[in-house]
């Protein structure tokens, strides 16, 4: 039965045997794997990571690695790459194991990887066993052939007896001049030592450090350093030479036997890992150590690879969260410095998204790049540039002689992402957002530096982007009421909180209800209503306005579906998309599905959507609208004149209607610049053979301007406010608006 070494421990195989690593961030199927080989006549090693495999591999020489493709941070192919980039294990058998189906090239690449197999879960045990077992019976064959090869050397070298000889310490060919031959007498324990570790650095040294003995490799490696009456001190790196003298001192005076890692001056600096045993002597002869060391200069190479990985962005190599919260700290522990005054800046790249979704994330990620040494450059060597994840960085300024210089450094960085930048092609120009925080005046611990920062970046954000802007006690309330809005808002939709209302369209030639445009309340205890100016905009940053979206398109079908069961006469219900919903690929047949459900004629479910939601990606939008379009559905524009329409793809798209946004009816009768935009739209809409609808009516004199100029249809308070189902149905059994009378009962 094998011994189960855990992964986190540092047991080796049993007895010098091979081993085992597996390699899976799945614990059930690490589990699963390390029962199945449990059978085999070796130790088996677990890794939850590619990195932990690594320094497994650093630690330990194994047989074979098993290991899964697919993993989270460094999957199976990177790791391989990393095991084959060393010497050490470069020829390790390497098993990719995946319940993942691989395609051709999947194959490929892992047998270019220097895969020695590639099995596919599900695989019987006893065929995993099998295959596995190969690997092991190799390693045992090469680890006996090794074996004797360096027993062959040693006898040649005169380390070792020929059969039927005493044991002799010998120096090998080329030893130092004055160096003895034998160790003294009574060595036994000095000769055993050096026999068993004749490929390895091999010293027998005086008490003091003086040389007694030293193996070829010492001779090959030291050359010059390794003379008679030299001293083992001399080779170690003066950093170190303190600590291994004390080491020999403590082990003279009968100290347990100690390993230490140090470093040697010799052809090339080295790390050496020494084991330093007394060996016995006769009584009042002086102590002797052997000092038996492995050079791990490779493992120590790795070792700082790993660490600085764990500190780094892998993509631009600047530091990540980790180090710039360590760096953070030092700087704000430290008050008592002359000038205590540390800035955090937050930076992000405005719109990133789009160029992720338009170029691609390889295209992305040279950005990012491109951005990383345009900060760089825009701070001092003893700042910090970080990068925290996406497209957010952090720069840290400490020692600030004035806090006006943060305001400069955030200019000179805003500046320089606004440089062209020539990506695949493409000429890119940039725009950022940057959150500034001073400590200790905005926090006195890092992560409250970050934390303001980031929030007076979103600010930043809202006002347009391209700009900085300083942390204020207000925006931490106002990010509090956010935060308490997103939650409540997650309440609201999982106890069906919201009610649904709906205000009237009326026809500008005969007064008749043609419509209504469907609006989401959102009803407190005390009888009050959240407006959906305050709710909706926090629905759409945090995610949560899809699930609304969804529940207002049920609730127009369901109402629809009710008015036909009654009888009433069918008119259009509007529903607002979200640009989010608007995006989804099952859009249309979301829309279908409700219509088909609710039993009604797809003409009577409007689509509304906005301008900058429909033209952040033109190109779906105009095959989506279509697929909308082609269902039967009628397609609006809402808030028209507040976005950026490209006239180009406007004659493109399948629009029945424009809607002319509030702010510019509402001056119509009194600023000429009103008035003559809401005639452009009205004259642009007929040219395109759409419907015209003007939000927001609120006065006789705006009716009257709107039916002479040529608007089809009106809404708004001069009508009627939104109203429940039921009210919504008395309006309709009604009948028409007088336009000449401004009908009071229904206004607020």
């Amino acid at each position: 039965m094998s011994a189960l070494a855990d992964g986190a421990g540092e047991a080796g195989p049993r007895d010098g045997g091979p081993g085992i690593l597996l390699v899976n961030d799945d614990a059930g199927a690490l589990f699963a794997l390390r029962a199945i080989l449990s059978d085999l006549d070796a130790d088996i090693v677990t890794a939850p990571s590619g990195d932990e495999a690594l320094l497994r591999l650093l630690k330990q020489d194994f047989a074979v690695v098993v290991l899964d493709v697919k993993m989270a941070g460094l999957d199976g192919f990177e790791t391989a790459r990393l095991i084959r980039k060393r010497p050490r294990t470069l020829h390790t058998p390497i098993v990719f194991l995946t319940s993942h189906r691989a395609t051709d090239l999947d194959r490929a690449k892992g047998y270019a990887l220097g895969a020695a197999d590639y099995i596919f879960m599900p695989v019987a045990p006893e065929v995993l066993k099998e295959k596995i077992q190969v690997y092991l019976d190799a390693a045992r064959t090469e680890a006996l052939k090794a074996r004797e090869a360096v027993q062959r050397e040693a006898v040649m070298a005169g380390q070792l007896p020929e059969q039927g000889e005493a044991p002799t310490v010998a120096a090998a060919p080329g030893r130092a001049p004055g160096i003895p031959e034998r160790g003294p007498p009574g060595c036994e324990d000095a000769e055993r030592l050096i026999a068993e570790h004749a490929g390895d650095f091999v010293a027998l040294l005086a008490s003091d450090g003086s040389w007694l003995y030293a193996s070829a490799s010492y001779q090959r490696e030291f050359t010059l350093s390794v003379q008679p009456h030299g001293n083992y001190l001399d080779i170690v790196h003066p950093d170190d030479r303190d600590r291994i003298r004390s080491a020999l001192a403590l082990l003279a005076d009968g100290a347990a036997p100690r390993r230490l890692q140090y470093r040697v001056h010799g052809q090339a600096d080295r790390y050496l890992e020494s084991e330093f045993n007394l060996v016995c002597v006769p009584p009042g002869a002086v102590a002797q150590l052997v000092v038996v060391s492995r050079d791990i200069t490779e493992r120590k190479e790795m070792e700082a690879y790993v660490v600085h990985q764990s500190f780094h962005d892998p993509l631009t190599g600047l530091p990540n969260r980790l180090l710039l919260l360590d760096r953070l700290h030092q700087e704000t522990v430290h008050r008592e410095r002359l000038h205590p005054n540390v800035a955090v800046l937050c930076i992000d790249i405005d719109h990133f998204k789009e160029i992720n979704d338009t170029l691609g994330h390889a295209a992305g990620d040279r950005v990012l790049q491109d951005v990383s040494e345009r900060l760089g450059a825009c701070v001092r060597d003893g700042d910090t540039v970080a990068r925290i994840g996406g497209d957010a960085f952090v720069v840290m300024l400490p020692g600030l002689h004035d806090i006006d210089h943060a305001a400069l450094v955030a200019d000179k960085i805003i500046a320089a992402i606004a440089a062209p930048c020539h990506i695949e092609g493409s000429e890119l120009h940039l725009t950022s957002s940057i959150g500034i925080a001073i400590f200790p005046d905005d926090g006195a611990s890092a992560d409250t530096l970050l934390r303001n920062a980031d929030i007076a970046m979103y600010h930043a954000r809202r006002d347009g982007g391209g700009r900085f802007s300083f942390f204020a006690p207000a925006m931490q309330e106002a990010a509090n009421r956010r935060l308490a809005m997103g939650a409540a808002l997650q309440r609201a939709i999982a106890g069906r909180e919201f009610v649904q209302y709906y205000q009237p369209k009326v026809c500008a030639t005969d007064g008749s209800i043609c419509g209504f445009e469907a609006l989401i309340r959102w009803p407190q205890p005390d009888g009050s209503f959240i407006s959906p100016s305050v709710f909706i905009p926090i629905a759409e940053e945090t995610g949560r306005i899809e699930p609304i979206s969804a529940w207002a398109l049920q609730q127009a079908g369901s109402e629809l579906q009710r008015w036909q069961h009654e009888g009433i006469p069918a008119v259009p219900i509007a529903v607002n998309l979200s640009a989010l919903q608007f995006h989804r690929a099952s859009v249309a047949s979301d829309l279908d599905a409700v219509v088909k459900r609710a039993g009604i004629e797809p003409r009577l479910l409007e689509v509304e959507l906005t301008e900058t939601g429909l033209m952040s990606d033109p190109a779906l939008a105009v095959e989506t609208l279509h697929r909308i379009h082609d269902m039967g559905m009628e397609i609006a524009i809402d808030d028209f004149g507040t976005g950026y329409s490209s006239l180009a793809y406007l004659k493109r798209l399948p629009i029945d209607k424009l809607k002319i946004d509030a702010s510019f009816v509402r001056d119509i009768t009194t600023d000429p610049s009103d008035a003559a935009i809401v005639l452009a739209i009205i004259t642009l809409a007929h040219v395109l053979n759409m419907r015209v609808i003007a939000e927001g009516v609120e006065t006789g004199e705006q009716v009257a301007f709107l039916v002479k100029n040529g608007c089809d249809e009106m809404q708004g308070y001069y009508f009627s406010k939104a109203v429940n189902n039921d009210e919504a149905i008395g309006l309709l059994r009604r009948g028409p608006f007088d336009l000449g009378q401004p009908p009071t009962e229904t206004r607020t």
